[in-house]
């Protein structure tokens, strides 16, 4: 993974040219709900997209068959993650990361490091809910 690596409250973190991971063990990461969109999401919970479908820009959205499962917050000295698993599994305790800003944001720094992009939470797919 070509990454730039900085440090987030003493933790490895990295970002790609639009994605962000932190390197942390299971104990550091609060398994707590989290408010994103109109939805709360809990640990466990596997989505498919944050913001609105079709929309590249400004959006998360994964290919068929991907998903991130959310495992819960890390909160440093100035700001909060949202820690997911992509597709439900961890490599050398990395973990895809976005900045939680409030219910309706999210952000990325992007092109390692040297920009951003903020995620507009209008809605949030959680994959359970289609099985109900």
């Amino acid at each position: 993974m070509k990454a730039a690596v900085s440090e987030f409250d003493g933790k490895e973190f990295f970002m790609t040219v639009e994605a962000n991971f932190i390197r942390l063990e299971e104990s550091d990461i609060n398994e707590q709900f989290l408010h994103i969109a109109d939805k709360v999401i809990i640990p466990g919970d596997r989505i498919d997209l944050i913001g609105k479908e079709d929309r590249k820009a400004r959006s998360i959205q994964l290919h068929e068959g991907n998903f991130l499962e959310y495992k819960g917050t890390y909160t440093g000295d100035d700001h909060t993650l949202a820690v997911f698993a992509v597709n439900g599994s961890v490599t050398d305790n990395l973990y895809e990361t976005f900045y939680y800003l409030d219910h309706k944001q999210l952000f990325i720094l992007t092109n390692y490091g040297q920009s951003g992009t903020d995620i507009q939470a209008n809605e949030i797919k959680i994959l359970e809910d289609e099985q109900k």
